[in-house]
């Protein structure tokens, strides 16, 4: 169910409209005769896919590094 804020009471809980917003998918303000919607924008990047740092270290290089480190 998409709730409708007047843009009075949307403006003084702007936080409390944006949660919901990211909850139920939108959120409808009434200002003067007029509706908005205002939907979250999903942001399909992972978090973790970072670009990759060029080194002049082989596998085999890593693999030890981690045994080593491992005995201590």
């Amino acid at each position: 169910m998409t709730t409708t804020y007047s843009y009075a009471k949307a403006k003084q809980s702007f936080d409390l409209v944006l949660k919901k917003a990211s909850r139920e998918g939108e959120v409808k303000i009434r200002k003067d005769n007029q509706l908005f919607v205002l939907t979250p924008q999903f942001n399909n990047i992972s978090p973790l896919d970072i670009e990759g740092v060029d080194t002049d270290i082989n596998s085999k290089e890593i693999i030890r590094f981690i045994h080593e480190g491992r005995k201590t």
